[in-house]
């Protein structure tokens, strides 16, 4: 690539011969501004019809159409390595990624950029090529390693200390809906649920400490944007220099992960009055009424209940500033809150996807909503961190006591009733049900 230097001005333009020359190369040369393909596009080679399915034409008025194409799970990631090459002062760069074709095929590309910079180090342009990966066949009768791997339902990665994946062989189109090339290189905690993040860091600390190894289950996203669940495995192994992505004295890793969603969703013990909420840890609706019309039935007809409802402000405004990961980590917390807040015995449920009830026996209403204020004082007070980013919410609570014959569903109503008072009063305040 060290060639084009001599083809490319100082403002990025090029001459006509260059311009030749670039379109005989055997792959896809292209020429961009420092912004790469989200800024200006100084030439592509026609030949990318052949890799995008598009016209070249489509991709010079557009340039990030071809950014469009490239999933969007490993899209920022490849970004983010871009840039850190650039701030680096690098001269050369090397991106593997997936494009998604118009036909729904998928092509694997190794990408090899040159960083042209001028005398005081700033970028000028961005010169790169383009070459779809070659895939070998398999010419033994017998399946060699490689396609053993490939088709296994495991997936083996050579991971540094930030779970960056150096090396991964296994069926990950399959387990997560992304290509081998576009889980190279990308963080393991950037799949990660964000409220196993802590956990999984915390675990393999104690274990690097020990040199031991560590069987941990753990949510990642899917390409389809929900989540699986997978046993992984983690063993410490120094891992190779020209490997690692980072210089540490800490080990790496090599991890075996396996799907284990279909396991985990038959262990279900899906009995009406202990089925919870995976994400919050509350019982879901269906066992919570089920379990507070039980409380009304078989108890003394005298005694007393408080019902709190709650649910998250502009919650929507959340999942679309941050999207589901910073909502769940949102939900996530709520649970662990109620449980850290509240030193009164009580039965929590999820209602709807941001509304939770308490249900609180032997207290009065002033009692409950004096414990209702100090749970919405808590949640506004605190801040989740989210990605480098602090996430700020409050809750807007109803409090209803249960009148003498009351039923399960009339007592609930009248609480929903006073978290509709609470947010038409402003939000983030505690209101006592008529």
């Amino acid at each position: 690539m060290g060639q084009l230097n001599a083809f490319v001005h100082d403002d990025g333009s090029l001459s006509a011969e260059a311009q030749h020359w670039l379109q005989s190369l055997p792959g896809t040369a292209y020429v961009t501004d420092s912004a790469w393909w989200l800024g200006e596009l100084h030439f592509l080679a026609d030949s990318i019809s052949t890799l995008g399915q598009r016209q070249a034409a489509d991709y010079r008025s557009q340039p990030d159409r071809w950014l469009a194409q490239i999933p969007e799970p490993e899209r920022w990631p490849l970004l983010e390595q871009l840039q850190q090459a650039l701030a680096r002062g690098d001269h050369a760069a090397r991106l593997s990624y997936v494009v998604e074709r118009q036909d729904g095929s998928q092509c694997e590309v190794d990408d090899s950029l040159s960083i042209l910079r001028d005398a005081d180090g700033a970028v000028v342009a961005l010169v790169g090529f383009l070459l779809p990966q070659k895939i070998e066949p398999v010419v033994s009768e017998s399946l060699s390693l490689q396609a053993l791997l490939d088709h296994s339902d495991d997936v083996i990665m050579a991971l540094d200390e930030d779970l960056n994946c150096c090396d991964v062989a296994g069926n990950t189109q399959s387990m997560l809906g992304i290509a081998v090339a576009s889980l190279r290189s990308s963080s393991l905690f950037g799949l990660m649920a964000p409220e196993d993040g802590s956990r999984v860091r915390r675990l393999l600390a104690e274990g690097a400490a020990q040199a031991a190894s560590a069987m941990l289950e753990l949510r990642l996203r899917h390409r389809d944007r929900g989540y699986r669940w997978f046993e992984i495995h983690f063993s410490p192994c120094p891992l190779p220099a020209a490997l690692t992505l980072t210089s540490s004295e800490m080990p790496g890793w090599i991890a075996v992960a396996r799907d284990i969603t279909q396991r985990r969703q038959q262990s279900l013990q899906w009995d009406a009055y202990t089925a919870t909420d995976e994400l919050t840890s509350a019982l879901n609706r269906e066992p919570f009424m089920g379990l507070l019309s039980h409380a009304f039935s078989s108890g003394d007809a005298t005694a007393r209940f408080t019902l709190i409802v709650f649910d998250v402000d502009h919650f929507g405004d959340i999942n679309a500033a941050w999207g589901r990961e910073g909502g769940d980590l949102v939900l996530s917390c709520i649970g662990e809150m109620c449980r850290a807040t509240l030193k009164e015995r009580f039965s929590f449920g999820r209602l709807e996807d941001d509304t939770f009830a308490l249900l609180l026996s032997g207290k009065s209403l002033q009692e409950s909503a004096a414990i209702a204020e100090r749970l919405r004082g808590r949640f506004a007070s605190t801040r989740v961190e989210f990605h480098g980013h602090w996430l700020a919410f409050s809750v807007s609570l109803g409090v209803a006591e249960r009148r003498a014959d009351e039923s399960a569903q009339a007592l609930l109503a009248r609480a929903e009733a006073g978290v509709k008072a609470a947010k038409g009063n402003g939000r983030d305040r505690v209101q006592q049900a008529p």
